[in-house]
């Protein structure tokens, strides 16, 4: 959750005022920032020192989010008054919106050296922790804000939720949101993060009935909830509440003076015969994830010969292998970690990046804001998030394919929609897969059928374990392999399986390996891979088709419940693509009833592995060239029209 401002980050105390200081100060306390910002100007003019204006001043573009702005004002304020705690936290606030971190993070230090017990520092400081991915240190910080705050410190304790939820620790997250949520009925966006905490940590004792109250404060999403993507996952929610979902966050957590400002004047193409197209691709997950782990051969692949491609990373170095190698792929690679959001748009400008590609979306890390600001002529949503930006101004284009976003679909994306020829997402091919460890190694029993589903836990729902109960419960000897959850989730599906009458001893957790190889390598002992819905199997699908392992999918009605269905499309097992869960489950018991039928698929994917659409990486990136080009052309002739 994005920091709040609701009390005054000034801090202002109350000597003997003339008027035109009182009214300011009423203002002040009224957070009337425009009116606080005009009045403080109006004192300046005569007094530019005056210690009362400047930290007004600051304090109003502080709250109005201008932020550079607030940067040279509350900088002077602090020079003026360098033993006041409130300007060491002012500075703060405003070096941390502009993502610089480390000074941020002094600037709160000096402060509680002056003042160690200031909730509102305190909780700023953590705020600025957690922003850096630092969420286990940031957890003291927010605890310190609520035990040394007069009452409850509502902003800090959610602020701690956040971050205990960030961090996966979803027993604890859950606990801080189900008491908020206790205390405030009417908050939609802590009911979404509870729901989130209660789907991570498998509890859904009161799923069903939150989602339709979540749905009745919304009116149908109609409201404000949370990050859209959240609700992604939550079952019953029509593409069309997810693109309300987006649109609601986008102008609340965008400013309006970034939205409503006129588009940037683009020089005339510099593109002519011979030049090569300069694509930018923007992340925060160049590194050990599984955006960083599907797009290095996209990055290798490109011709060189007609375009220039130039890395923006936004997040952390991991100093990993697969960062090394991504950093090496690009032509140019740039760490914006650091940068704010204008240093970031500046920067893709300066570079002349004609198609910018944002890999986040409304994912962890992502920087919409300088989407927003318009880096490039031309702007690109994909991979990272499935499903719309929300805002026409934040992505020109989405990219998909024919079965994840179909035409008929357009009225769901506030983007045009551009379309890949098969699957939407790339793949590694460049693993080799060892052979597979013995079943013993691997924790499965010597014998019987073995279903997997390596999905995060959030993607598991009632509707889901209904099925894979049955289908257990119709198959005699077999087993359901799953990635190893965190905290309670897995003694809460282990007694899930109890309540459907299937011994729990027939689930079976993976435990995490270090090494992608090896991953990929045990998959291959999985007979048959089950796709859950309504958030399918994305870069986990990829794995275990990758690992010649058939898969059943439902095709859904959103984005992500698509996917599963275009991966089986660009494999060439569409067959295994089925339209309801009664036929879903009909279809995986006859698998696995008649083993020869399972075995053709199975020699099928391993036969077609290195030739199928789905992992053709160079025509995948032939496509993804010609795709560029057409949007290209298209902004040359001042058009918006689908590419397909």
């Amino acid at each position: 959750m994005k920091g709040s401002r609701k009390k005054s980050p000034v801090g202002v105390r109350r000597p003997p005022l003339d008027p035109a200081c009182l009214a300011l100060m009423r203002l002040v306390e009224a957070a009337r920032y425009p009116e606080v910002e005009a009045a403080a100007r109006r004192i300046l003019e005569g007094r530019p020192s005056h210690p009362l204006a400047l930290k007004a001043l600051g304090f109003a573009l502080i709250g109005q989010g201008l932020f550079e702005a607030a940067w040279p004002i509350v900088r002077f304020s602090l020079e003026r008054n360098p033993d006041d705690p409130e300007a060491h936290n002012n500075l703060g606030i405003v070096l941390s919106a502009l993502m610089r971190w480390d000074e941020s993070i002094q600037c709160f230090a000096r402060s509680l050296e002056i003042k160690p017990r200031d909730p509102e520092v305190l909780k700023n400081f953590g705020f600025a922790l957690a922003r850096m991915r630092k969420w286990d240190e940031a957890v003291p910080y927010f605890l310190k804000a609520i035990e040394y705050h007069p009452g409850d410190y509502v902003e800090a304790i959610e602020q701690l939720a956040g971050a205990l939820l960030a961090s996966n620790r979803n027993d604890e997250a859950w606990t801080c949101f189900n008491e908020l949520w206790k205390n405030d009925q009417s908050n939609a966006a802590i009911l979404s993060q509870l729901l989130s905490a209660s789907l991570k940590r498998c509890d859904w004792e009161e799923l069903e009935a939150r989602l339709l109250t979540l749905r009745s404060l919304t009116a149908d999403y109609r409201l404000p909830t949370c990050n859209p993507f959240v609700v992604l996952s939550f079952p019953n929610v029509s593409a069309e509440e997810q693109l309300r979902v987006a649109a609601n966050f986008a102008c609340h957590s965008i400013p309006a003076s970034v939205l409503d400002a006129p588009e940037h004047r683009w020089s005339v193409s510099r593109i002519g015969p011979g030049s090569r197209l300069r694509i930018g691709y923007l992340s925060a997950d160049y590194k050990t994830h599984p955006v960083g782990q599907i797009m290095p051969q996209v990055i290798e692949l490109h011709d060189r010969s007609k375009v220039e491609v130039f890395g923006y990373s936004i997040g952390i170095d991991d100093h990993s292998e697969i960062r090394k190698r991504l950093s090496a792929a690009f032509d140019h690679f740039v760490d914006l970690r650091d940068c704010s959001v204008i240093e970031t748009a500046d920067r893709v400008r300066a570079d002349a990046i004609d198609i910018l590609v944002d890999l986040n979306g409304w994912t962890a890390d992502g920087r919409l804001e300088a989407l927003a600001l318009r880096g490039a002529p031309v702007q690109v949503t994909w991979l990272g998030y499935a499903g719309t930006t929300g805002h026409p101004k934040l992505a020109d284009y989405l990219l998909g394919d024919p079965v994840v976003t179909p035409l008929q679909h357009a009225h769901c994306y506030t983007e045009t929609l551009a379309h890949l020829p098969n699957c939407y997402l790339p793949a590694d091919t460049s693993i080799a897969l060892n052979p597979p460890p013995s079943r013993l190694a691997a924790g499965l029993p010597d014998e019987g059928f073995v279903f997997c589903s390596f999905n995060n836990s959030y993607k598991f729902n009632p509707q889901v374990f209904d099925l894979w109960c049955r289908l257990l419960l119709d198959t005699g000897e077999s087993c359901l392999w799953l990635s190893q959850p965190g905290g309670t989730a897995q003694d809460r599906l282990r007694k899930e399986f109890e309540i459907r009458g299937v011994d729990p001893a027939r689930l079976i957790f993976a435990p995490r390996v270090e090494a992608r190889a090896d991953h990929l390598s045990r998959l291959q002992l999985a007979d048959l891979a089950l796709d859950p819905f309504p958030y399918n199997s994305h870069s986990t699908g990829l794995d275990v088709l990758w690992a010649g392992v058939p898969m059943v999918a439902l095709l859904g009605d959103t984005f992500p419940g698509r996917v599963g269905a275009s991966l089986l499309r660009a494999s060439g097992l569409e067959e295994l693509i089925t339209t309801s869960p009664d036929e879903y489950h009909q279809l995986a018991l006859a698998l696995v009833r008649h083993p020869s039928r399972l075995h053709a698929l199975r020699a099928r994917l391993a036969e077609n592995r290195r030739h199928c659409a789905l992992f053709d990486m160079p025509g995948f990136v032939g496509s993804l060239e010609k795709v560029y080009f057409r949007m290209w052309n298209n902004h040359l002739q001042g058009a918006r029209t689908p590419v397909i």
